[in-house]
């Protein structure tokens, strides 16, 4: 017997990653500004999208398998 819901497994494995994604992408993006290739402002609106992108892909998985 599992001891989670397998239903679960996508939903959970996004939560489970985001504050290293979340810290991967913001040193990334750091990176990327020191060096000249993008602006701050770029840096901001791509770490907002990638981390949105795993929230909203969260929201989408938990509502599908809600049902």
């Amino acid at each position: 017997m599992a001891l989670f819901d397998p239903k679960w497994i996508k939903p959970m494995a996004l939560a489970m990653s985001l504050p290293s994604t979340a810290l991967i992408v913001a040193w990334g993006l750091w990176q990327m500004v020191d060096t000249g290739y993008i602006t701050e402002g770029w840096a901001v609106f791509l770490f907002l999208a990638a981390i949105g992108n795993i929230l909203i892909s969260m929201v989408v998985f938990a509502y599908k398998k809600k049902k």
